[in-house]
């Protein structure tokens, strides 16, 4: 090149410079290539701008037989404990030959027992309430009415089977009129469905504002949000779970002014999480303490170690062992141990990462201290927030098949009646059963 024009020469430096700079672009665009088949396997599509996955055959490659175990105690289904009636069946005819040449005696009984549904009919009352004049009130009274709501054409018993099928079985309105009158003959339209719930809604208000001071009070309460749609618009459905309630509110925004909202400033307990940056700033308006959840800690390290290998191999066993390690203690733990954990997972994470990811990943887990181990020494915290989790399942299905509510007015009837409903399973109990008394209780 020496004996190359000064012009040549600059030229082939400019065109070396430019192929160092494309080299460098093409080793970014693989590794983020990568990247994205990792995160893009090939049964995963896109429709609509969302991803969907291909599931494979799941075939089973070996026959099993159907029943117990070898081994195992069958099981059967237990015979009732009462019979309503017996019913003779005899033989005239001969059902294998047509024959009617039968021995004179019956020669033996065989006994088979069935249950059955009776075929009924609605019943319609009327009823006629006497109202009499009171001399110290001045004015007339009647004895109140506790089976039926002011207004109502349905017994309250018809109207909680109604919103037992709409809010816990997720039925659609179209089709509870359709099972009501096939199976009992009961008339009634799809709107009536809707006003029915309403109704309810409105029934179960004071004991709704019951269940926010409930929540409020409690020693602890798992917070967890979802997507939601009101007559098409996005919103958002948020969770609050105790050991005996379950609340839930339907909200456009995902900020921390609905659970503050929810919670008051100064409520009771804490607060576990999945360590959405609204809690951050729920903490910080409350100074509650606040429980992060551990599963999403592990699941977010998970996706460290199948991007970024050892490191983040590392990471998630190191996180592993401490929520294994936190978990020993069985809420009975002290401050010394607490800080014990923390210091041992500190000095194993402390170390110079390749990664960014990875080191941004621990600088936030260790700035984070205080909200980490509050499980291991109160008996009221739990470690994952998966007590929110199930809870926020079943209006997940809900949405899925409905897709969320018509109106304002729909999400708050159905954020109520849900809350109902969800309090009274997580007690074993049930709306049709249960939600009379809790009518009378909440209106005293």
């Amino acid at each position: 090149m020496q004996n190359l024009p000064i012009e040549a020469v600059e030229y082939i430096r400019k065109l070396e410079q430019r192929i160092q700079k494309l080299e460098r672009e093409l080793q970014k665009i693989k590794t983020d290539f990568e990247k994205y088949k990792k995160r893009h396997p090939p049964n995963i599509g896109v429709k609509n701008g969302k991803l969907y996955a291909f599931k494979a055959s799941t075939q089973s490659t070996t026959s099993k037989k159907p029943g117990a175990k070898p081994g195992h105690k069958p099981y059967f289904r237990p015979l009732p404990d009462h019979i309503d009636f017996v019913r003779r069946v005899s033989v005239s005819v001969c059902p294998e030959c047509g024959g009617t040449h039968l021995s004179k005696k019956v020669q033996q009984v065989r006994t088979r027992t069935y249950e059955d549904l009776p075929v009924t009919t609605p019943v319609v009352i009327q009823l006629e309430i006497e109202r009499w004049y009171c001399r110290t009130c001045k004015k007339l009274v009647e004895t109140p009415v506790t089976e039926v709501l002011p207004r109502a054409r349905f017994s309250l018993r018809i109207m909680l089977i109604v919103t037992w099928l709409k809010v816990h079985l997720r039925m659609t309105e179209a089709a509870i009129p359709e099972m009501l009158n096939r199976l009992y003959g009961l008339k009634m339209s799809e709107g009536e469905v809707i006003l029915i719930l309403a109704q309810v809604a409105e029934a179960f208000g004071p004991y709704y504002q019951q269940l926010i001071k409930d929540i409020r009070g409690a020693p602890a309460r798992n917070i967890d949000e979802t997507t939601w749609r009101i007559n098409g618009e996005n919103a958002n459905l948020w969770v609050f779970v105790t050991k005996g309630e379950t609340l839930y509110k339907i909200a456009a925004s995902r900020s921390h002014t609905v659970p503050l909202k929810m919670l008051g400033k100064k409520h009771n307990g804490v607060d576990v999480h999945d360590r959405f940056s609204a809690y951050t700033t729920l903490a910080q308006k409350t100074k509650n303490i606040q429980q992060d959840c551990w599963a999403h800690i592990i699941k977010n390290a998970e996706e460290l170690a199948h991007f970024y290998g050892d490191e983040g191999t590392q990471i998630l066993q190191i996180v592993k062992d401490t929520y294994v390690a936190a978990k020993t203690y069985d809420h009975k733990g002290t401050d010394t141990d607490i800080e014990t954990l923390f210091q041992t997972m500190a000095e194993a994470l402390n170390r110079p990462y390749r990664s960014s990811h990875c080191h941004r990943f621990v600088v936030n887990l260790l700035n984070e201290k205080d909200n980490l181990f509050e499980f291991v020494k109160n008996p009221y915290v739990e470690g994952t927030n998966n007590r929110a989790e199930r809870a926020i399942r079943p209006p997940v299905i809900a949405r899925k098949i409905s897709g969320g509510n018509r109106s304002e007015e729909g999400a708050r009837n159905y954020e109520i009646l849900l809350s109902v409903t969800q309090t009274l399973h997580q007690n074993g109990q049930n709306l049709i059963e249960h939600g009379l008394a809790i009518l009378l209780t909440s209106h005293g």
